[in-house]
């Protein structure tokens, strides 16, 4: 099954890993097995995880991959090892993917149409697409029998109860970085819509197909099948959805003011398997008084580059006007030139 969310496996992984056991997952089955095990079923209809496993126990993939003892303990209620159970993890990533892939994929092309960029002069949890997007998350948690709770529009919060005191706190955002959408064109001339998901080979396309609106769908996700096979948790869960990551930052001061802080906390908007760390940035505003050309040589007429101070522009631009372009182009080649 060609399914681009990847993380959708990674993330049930990780989730299970801190909920139901004590002992850290280990990507212990190698991408050839897992690829095996898509090709494998990526036909069959699947009921639930144990009928997953049970089909696959009697595969030539888990004798091959030696997951059968892993299999048959889980299946028998006993005691796993802690290698088993990270076979265990990593198969239950890879059912959800299977299960799930397709309908998370639409899921995604529902929050990606919602232009959730800001607007200049209005607050993100005034904006009507903020809005939107608070109800059709609220929906979609609902139908996966999960809580939610919408913090003034600030923070959407999607709850799954464990049986302990302590509370993982999952980190992902609903705004995007706004678009310029002349530049979303692909080198062979395609014109993309940037709010809409475009599916090429195993590649997605789409503002917040991977900033990060996938870690909605793939946490929404994770934390259903661990619901729906009734797993044992040990944590609290909680799904905590920013609306100002890209911008003010100030929606979660704003929820940490108000309910207690997560004793653990993960952010979904790096790669895997975990950053511990990021390179902080500064902002320079600056302004400059505007005045007529004077002299001789080219005059810059405008310059233009990305819509946002946090984002990095696929290209910047200068208009120069001079009545010798032949002569100024060849001079600013030697100067690209020579930087380089």
């Amino acid at each position: 099954m060609n399914f681009a969310l990847k993380k959708l496996a990674a993330t049930t992984l990780m989730l299970a890993s801190l909920s139901a056991f004590t002992s850290a997952a280990q990507a212990n089955i190698t991408e050839q097995q897992s690829a095996a095990i898509l090709k494998t079923f990526s036909d069959t209809s699947l009921t639930d995880f144990r009928q997953f496993l049970s089909g696959l126990g009697k595969s030539y993939v888990a004798k091959g991959a030696n997951l059968e003892p892993a299999i048959e303990a889980f299946l028998d209620n006993k005691k796993l090892s802690a290698e088993q159970q990270n076979e265990v993890y990593r198969l239950l990533g890879l059912y959800t993917r299977l299960k799930y892939g397709s309908a998370a994929t639409e899921t995604l092309r529902e929050l990606v149409a919602i232009p959730t960029v800001r607007v200049e002069g209005v607050a993100q949890h005034d904006n009507p697409e903020f809005i939107k997007i608070a109800d059709t998350i609220k929906r979609l948690a609902e139908s996966f029998n999960l809580k939610f709770r919408n913090v003034d529009n600030r923070v959407y919060e999607i709850s799954l109860d464990g049986a302990g005191d302590e509370v993982v706190g999952i980190h992902v955002h609903a705004d995007v970085v706004p678009v310029t959408p002349e530049n979303w064109v692909l080198p062979d001339g395609t014109k993309l819509d940037p709010f809409k998901v475009t599916l090429i080979g195993d590649r997605m396309y789409g503002r917040g197909t991977e900033d990060a609106k996938n870690g909605i769908v793939v946490s929404l996700y994770a934390m259903k099948v661990i619901k729906e096979e009734k797993l044992p948790l040990a944590r609290n869960f909680k799904l905590l959805i920013d609306t100002t990551e890209e911008t003010a930052g100030d929606a979660i001061p704003y929820y940490f003011e108000r309910n207690p802080t997560p004793n653990y906390n993960l952010a979904l908007d790096g790669s895997y398997p975990v950053v511990i760390a990021e390179k902080g940035y500064g902002t320079v505003m600056a302004s400059f008084a505007r005045r007529a050309a004077e002299g001789e040589g080219a005059e810059v007429t405008s310059m233009t580059g990305g819509m946002a101070t946090n984002q990095i522009p696929s290209k910047s631009v200068a208009t120069l006007v001079t009545d010798k372009p032949a002569e100024l182009a060849a001079s600013l080649q030697q100067a690209g030139a020579d930087y380089v």
